[in-house]
């Protein structure tokens, strides 16, 4: 079958089951080799092939509401919605995005890029469709990962109180990005390995049914089947939130699964459907991942498995340079510790937790719970560190401030991926983490501009007697170990000049890898600055500020995260007590879609490029 054919429901409901499970292989193989080119979220959208037709065989996308969680397992959705041809452009510039987008589909009523938040959705829509008297299916897909952290225990709870007509497709597959290991985990094990519960029917309804004793047996048998689901399978998890039970169903199963969701379609309750899916299925390498590495991938050869793009010595990425200086100073302080939320694998941890067991704590999808846990560690007297991508620390604003802040609570938090992240999108471009945490008092944030000052400034953190948020990008850095690390002061920034002692014409004020790059570009044309490494984002160096407001030479602040709230617009704000006009160069108020980082900064304008003859004309 040609994929770009498949449109609507309509299309799959004139096959057969044989070529429905055909099309399945199919679609397996074409999401192996399109993502093999182009990167992307894999061994989760392999899992979902058989759910994801029979969902569309069931439901018609185009009036249903069909909400994916995260939405980065929503590929065969997307081909089965009309999108197939569109895939050579996925996660790039200007092209099909990795998640559910309401701009591309009338089939995708909702988006996410964060964890747990489909439930939600879902009681939402279901809202407005019964007080709007419209006429649509609801059905949220969720994972056994997402499905633990606390938005969604809340959203099932409130569905429970409110009984509306809903679906939940509970997507059990082991995995979240790495293994679960909760106690929730514990439940669903035992809802998995329910046996009894599952084949008691099954089993024994052929023989016995054609008699009438045997239907009498039968009768009784079921009686005690559902008490049995009451006892052994709700009791544990859903029926505690007045939630209606199917499964566990074969989630390779296309038959089983239609008719799991046909019987879920026609009750007037909040149903769940509980599917056992394979993550990585068809492909053996991601079937046997045990860690994640398969989860998220960039471009790669679909026969060995290798990345495409080769690994350059002495470089790491920025991730595995503080995990790397984290292992080092484990050694050296019994009391230090590990916290992250789910993310062991991209933050390059795993080598910490087989190393360090004890005193390394993956929560699972549940930052504002890490966050403040991570508080508590400090409080009893550990020295803890969280490990959290920028975006996802907007989930714990409340605890960083209300938790920690206040308490002048000595946690050190390590903010990864911060600024531009490329093919993620708007939902993982780490770009307010400045602007929100400097509205917090009693912090320090900073951003090294090469891996030296990152293992300084994660040293300095443990000996400092307050919150300290250190922020790194997504990339790749050169790594050296330092032989010995030296603390740095808050609040002190440091000066470059692109020509030694001669005397610069004007200012650039950055951050970051930007530092050292607009150093190098502005060698090679020729332009005289002075580059100020504003390595503490808050607090500022106001003394250094107020000479360089006093030397009257042009000032530019060169920034890459949002301006609203960032450095730029604090340092404008603080000039304007020296009657002083301040130039910036920095993302414009919006939401930034995906693509390379450098297609993005041109885009915004805000490239070195750009910078570059923005210099040369204030030197004019």
């Amino acid at each position: 079958m040609n994929l770009t054919e498949l449109k609507t429901c309509d299309d799959l409901r004139r096959l057969s089951l044989k070529e429905m499970e055909v099309l399945a292989r199919q679609i397996r193989l074409f999401l192996l080799y399109s993502v093999s080119e182009t990167g992307g979220h894999l061994s989760s959208n392999l899992g979902v092939v058989e759910l994801t037709i029979a969902l569309h065989y069931v439901f018609d996308a185009s009036k249903d509401k069909l909400i994916f969680d995260v939405g980065h397992q929503s590929y065969a959705h997307k081909i089965l919605t009309g999108r197939a041809d569109q895939f050579s452009t996925l996660r790039q510039f200007h092209g099909l995005s990795g998640f559910q987008k309401r701009r591309e589909s009338p089939a995708d009523p909702w988006e996410a890029g964060h964890s747990s938040t489909s439930i939600s959705a879902g009681l939402g829509f279901a809202a407005a469709r019964d007080l709007l008297h419209q006429d649509y299916e609801v059905v949220s897909v969720i994972g056994d990962g997402a499905i633990g952290s606390g938005m969604a225990l809340e959203a099932l709870n409130d569905l429970g109180r409110q009984r509306r007509k809903m679906i939940i497709v509970f997507n059990d597959n082991t995995m979240s990005i790495s293994p679960n290991d909760s106690g929730l985990e514990k439940s669903i094990t035992r809802l998995r390995t329910s046996k009894v519960y599952r084949d008691t029917k099954k089993d024994l309804s052929q023989s016995l049914s054609s008699s009438e004793a045997g239907q009498e047996i039968l009768h009784f048998l079921k009686r005690s089947r559902d008490m049995v689901r009451q006892a052994v399978v709700d009791a544990p998890l859903f029926s505690q939130f007045n939630l209606n039970y199917i499964g566990p169903v074969d989630g390779h199963d296309i038959g089983a699964l239609i008719s799991a969701f046909q019987t879920a379609r026609e009750k007037d309750e909040p149903v769940v459907v509980h599917v056992i899916t394979k993550k990585g299925k068809g492909y053996p390498m991601a079937e046997n991942d045990t860690i994640g590495l398969w989860h998220g991938v960039g471009p790669f050869d679909v026969y060995t498995g290798k990345p495409l793009a080769a690994p350059v010595p002495g470089v790491l990425s920025w991730s595995e340079a503080i995990a790397r200086t984290l292992m080092r100073l484990l050694a050296l302080d019994p009391k230090l510790a590990v916290v992250t939320p789910a993310m062991a694998t991209g933050s390059e941890l795993l080598p910490i937790a087989r190393r360090y067991p004890d005193r390394f704590f993956d929560t699972g999808i549940a930052e504002e719970h890490a966050m403040t846990m991570t508080a508590a560690m400090a409080a009893g007297g550990l020295h803890p560190f969280l490990s959290i991508y920028s975006s996802f620390l907007q989930r714990a604003y409340d605890q960083v401030l209300h938790d920690t802040a206040r308490m002048h609570l000595p946690v050190v938090v390590g903010i990864d991926r911060a600024g531009l992240v490329g093919a993620d999108g708007d939902t993982h471009q780490g770009i307010y983490d400045i602007a929100f945490l400097s509205t917090v008092p009693d912090i320090v944030l900073c951003q090294p501009k090469d891996a030296l000052e990152a293992q300084d400034l994660l040293y300095s953190g443990f000996h400092q007697n307050m919150p300290w948020f250190i922020r790194y990008p997504r990339g790749k850095v050169p790594f050296t170990p330092k032989e010995h690390l030296a603390l740095i002061p808050a609040g002190t920034w440091t000066v470059y000049s692109t020509f030694g002692d001669r005397p610069a014409d004007q200012i650039v004020i950055a951050y970051g890898p930007d530092v050292d790059r607009i150093l190098d570009r502005a060698r090679q044309e020729n332009l005289s600055l002075m580059v100020v490494n504003a390595r503490f984002l808050k607090p500022l160096d106001d003394d250094l500020l107020k000479k360089l407001f006093e030397s009257g030479k042009p000032i530019t602040v060169y920034e890459t995260d949002s301006y609203e709230g960032g450095l730029a617009m604090q340092i404008q704000a603080r000039a304007s007590d020296y009657k002083r006009d301040i130039d910036v160069l920095t993302l414009k108020d919006g939401f930034i879609e995906q693509g390379s980082v450098e297609q993005l900064k041109k885009e915004q304008h805000i490239s070195l490029d750009d910078l570059m003859e923005r210099l040369k004309d204030h030197a004019s």
